[in-house]
């Protein structure tokens, strides 16, 4: 008989990153149900005060299904979840948890890739002008403020530049302090302005998103071009009479990327992580602000979907930086 055909490696590594990703996203959703029902407070008495009746609670929690042992609503959560693929109806609004994460979603995956740009652009530049001119009084700044930047939160790093560009002085009031749009004037303006007023509210809250991966960024580039600039083929390059700009980046800077996409596959999770704080800093409408009042209201399935949700984001995140890596280094093999 035939033989079959084997399988092509950049398949087989995403059904092996698929099938890895099963087990990890069981334990992620085991860890969240029994950290939100854990936590003191009871849904109903959040939603509908303590001086409801007790027969009209008790009424309440069994329709919800929260009168049952934990353990079976834990074994009910998965077979809804990972059977029947079904995250249930948040208990504050009664609307699907699909359609809660739908609805938000959207302007989470703005704010991440947003700050996703700014930080790989101001941080390979930053890092790669260092690596160039090192030992330099730019190379020195660049590395003070990239350190300074990585260590400070990213709320305070949020509070700061609302301070200084959204109301703390006069002169440089020339940003929005929150919201997506102007909720007064936004449907009066011309699309070219309606683009403008989202890119104007999304300014503050990507810079604080992307600012403190910016720094880690610049510093892991220039340590990479640092090495690769000191390689046998960047003296031959330059013994070829190559412009300098070509020697640093198509030969430079092409071989100090391979790293670079692995560090970019990292920093998807602080992204999607960082949005939480940021969103609730910046009264941005995402995923983030709504998993925060979840969790306040005890509201179960919305808060466990949606850091479900989180969870299958970073797991293709990490699948897109491995595909990348191959795309980057052909000489890749995914064995």
């Amino acid at each position: 008989p035939a033989l079959r055909e084997p399988i092509p490696p950049m398949r087989a590594i995403i059904l092996r990153r698929l099938l890895i990703a099963v087990p990890i996203l069981l334990g992620l959703a085991t860890v969240n149900f029994v950290l939100i029902h854990s936590a003191p407070g009871d849904p109903v008495d959040l939603l509908l005060g303590q001086e409801l009746e007790p027969e009209a609670r008790e009424h309440i929690r069994s329709a919800w299904g929260l009168d049952e042992p934990l353990a079976v609503q834990y074994v009910r959560y998965l077979e809804s979840v990972f059977l029947r693929f079904d995250l249930g109806y948040s208990i504050r609004s009664g609307r699907a948890v699909a359609d809660e994460i739908l609805a938000a979603l959207p302007n989470t995956l703005q704010l991440a890739a947003a700050a996703l740009l700014l930080q790989l652009g101001i941080g390979v530049a930053l890092g790669v002008l260092s690596a160039v001119r090192q030992n330099s009084p730019l190379d020195r700044a660049a590395r003070i403020g990239s350190l300074t930047v990585y260590s400070v939160p990213s709320f305070y790093l949020g509070l700061i530049l609302l301070f200084l560009f959204a109301g703390g002085i006069d002169a440089l009031r020339i940003l929005p302090a929150s919201g997506m749009v102007d909720t007064v004037n936004h449907d009066w303006m011309s699309p070219l302005g309606k683009i403008g007023d989202r890119l104007s509210h999304l300014v503050l809250p990507s810079l604080t998103l992307g600012l403190g991966g910016a720094a880690s960024i610049s510093r892991y580039v220039r340590g990479e071009m640092l090495d690769s600039m000191r390689q046998d083929y960047i003296r031959t390059a330059r013994a070829k009479g190559l412009p300098e700009s070509r020697v640093i980046w198509k030969h430079g800077f092409r071989n100090a990327l391979i790293p670079i996409v692995t560090l970019l596959g990292l920093s998807l999770p602080f992204l999607f992580s960082g949005s939480v704080i940021v969103e609730n800093v910046f009264g941005w409408p995402g995923m983030g602000r709504i998993a925060v009042k979840a969790a306040f209201g005890r509201d179960y399935p919305l808060f466990l979907g949606i850091n479900l949700a989180f969870a299958c984001m970073v797991v293709a995140g990490s699948l897109l930086a491995d595909i990348l890596y191959a795309i980057v280094d052909p000489r890749v093999r995914f064995d």
